[in-house]
């Protein structure tokens, strides 16, 4: 019998590239995730970028329900906790919540890093019109720098 000899299949090679680009695509937004700066979303779901600074102080009073905390966004709207108020009006509202002797008589600040300063000082002024002499600005605390050895005297 005569046998007869097929021919060996031709290897081929083939890039996918729809499953690349969404292998990619993935790879991106994950890459984007974390390196975009955070955003802090204070009560009422106002989002605030903090300032960052190296040695910041620890205010665990400010996670109480019943704090008073005042945020400031980058585009110049202050809230009174998740209520929007206007600046001239906050020394009252913050005079009809120091009637109640339980609240700590200090105004934490929640103010966007690209916030004006004219907003924020608004704020400080309203706070020192209703009283308060207490008043702190809420930060996060940025990452150390790693300093190699190349870099050292």
């Amino acid at each position: 019998m005569l046998q007869t000899w097929r021919k060996p299949a031709k290897l081929f090679s083939d890039f996918n590239t729809l499953q690349f680009a969404g292998v990619m695509g993935m790879v991106l937004l994950a890459v984007l995730f974390l390196f975009m700066p955070i955003s802090v979303v204070c009560g009422g779901g106002i989002a605030v970028d903090l300032p960052k600074v190296i040695h910041p102080t620890s205010m665990a009073w400010a996670d109480r329900e019943d704090a008073m905390i005042v945020n400031v966004t980058r585009d110049g709207r202050v809230y009174f906790g998740s209520e929007q108020v206007v600046p001239h009006s906050l020394p009252v509202k913050i005079a009809d919540r120091l009637k109640d002797h339980s609240v700590e008589r200090k105004l934490y600040i929640k103010a966007d890093m690209r916030a004006r300063y004219g907003v924020v000082k608004q704020v400080l002024d309203g706070a020192r019109a209703a009283g308060l002499l207490r008043v702190a600005f809420l930060v996060d605390q940025r990452r150390p720098t790693l300093i190699s050895s190349t870099q050292l005297p």
